[in-house]
């Protein structure tokens, strides 16, 4: 019997990221997940330390203590984890990006901590254990491994799915107000890029934009009007259209305040810019999150509202999000549900 080969453990694994799709994979070898609103993490644990990274390598140790804390002890042995992070409104029970918003800015332990917004952390992939690469293994081969290298809590949860019922499952997410779901082919390995193994089916329109200006308040309203907004293509950032709706006040003030220091005077946008004498422009530095009913014809965004700040993605990957139809899979798996 040939000795598995142990390798060091990588400092850094790219996350597999999902494509949109409009429509459910038919037929069998998919499971299916919730759609987390939350933040992406990957946990490396190594030598009983802890780090926590987002997508775009910011570490995240001192956004959220308590889970490095908790993973310290719930990790059995050395290990890459892929999961989310979420804060869950004790009012719908669902979890809430907004409410997020308070800890993800936070980059002092002690001040995550006095926040007042509990979070927790649902792991869904091991990718690395004991020095062995787990990516190219069988999507549940590697729960299997997950769930039996972590001590799961009412703070370290377990991302639950489902290997049928995906339609009702998707109807019940929609009703509730949560974001949808996430398909996964079973069988399907781990890849560092975004994949078509993986399908986001959301219940609402919402992507990531990037902040390219923004217009004078207007009446009572405080810091600005709008957040003129728009994605990269072929390295040009295209603009996508005004988004005036969905912030408090104190959001207003914090965000005014970041756009201000970056102020320039020429639109950071390629081709079609809109044309206003109350446009400020900004370095295209702040990535939000945002809403919206519909893309135009035009290309432009219709009835668009705020949502969020993302400090985990950078700006140069916001992208038009492409809408895929879902495909069934080459060789069919026969998925094993767990509760």
């Amino acid at each position: 019997m040939s000795k598995v080969l142990k390798l060091p453990q990588p400092v850094w694994m790219e996350p597999m990221l999902a494509t949109l799709t409009e429509t459910r994979p038919r037929g069998d070898g998919w499971i299916y997940e919730p759609k987390l609103d939350g933040v992406r993490v990957l946990v490396f644990a190594e030598d009983r330390t802890v780090r926590l990274m987002s997508r775009n390598r910011k570490p995240l140790d001192a956004a959220y203590p308590e889970l490095v804390e908790a993973l310290g002890t719930g990790v059995r042995g050395n290990a890459i984890l892929d999961g989310e992070v979420v804060a869950i409104d004790p009012a719908t029970g669902l979890p809430s990006f907004s409410l997020l918003q308070r800890r993800m800015g936070i980059r002092d332990a002690i001040a995550a901590r006095r926040s007042g917004v509990p979070v927790v952390l649902y792991l869904f992939d091991c990718l690395f254990y004991e020095g062995v690469n787990l990516t190219p293994l069988p999507l549940l081969d590697r729960k299997a491994v997950l769930r039996d290298v972590v001590w799961f809590d009412d703070r370290i949860r377990f991302t639950p799915f489902k290997a049928t019922g995906s339609e009702a499952m998707y109807r019940e997410a929609c009703e509730r107000g949560a974001e949808g779901i996430i398909a996964k082919r079973a069988a399907s390995p781990y890849s560092s890029t975004r994949s078509a193994d993986w399908l986001k089916l959301k219940c609402v329109n919402q992507q990531e934009f990037v902040v390219g200006g923004y217009t004078d308040p207007k009446g009572e309203r405080d810091g600005f009007g709008a957040l003129l907004v728009g994605y990269y293509d072929g390295g040009i950032l295209r603009y996508a259209g005004k988004v005036g709706t969905g912030y408090d006040r104190r959001t207003r003030l914090m965000i005014h305040s970041a756009l201000k220091q970056i102020e320039r005077r020429t639109p950071p946008f390629g081709g079609v810019t809109p044309s206003a004498a109350d446009v400020h422009w900004v370095t295209p530095a702040i990535v939000a999150q945002v809403g919206f009913s519909e893309w135009t014809p035009g290309g432009l965004l219709r009835h668009p509202r705020f949502i969020g700040i993302r400090s985990d993605k950078s700006p140069r990957d916001v992208s038009r999000e492409a809408v895929v139809a879902a495909r069934a899979p080459s060789r069919p798996a026969s998925p094993r549900s767990r509760p």
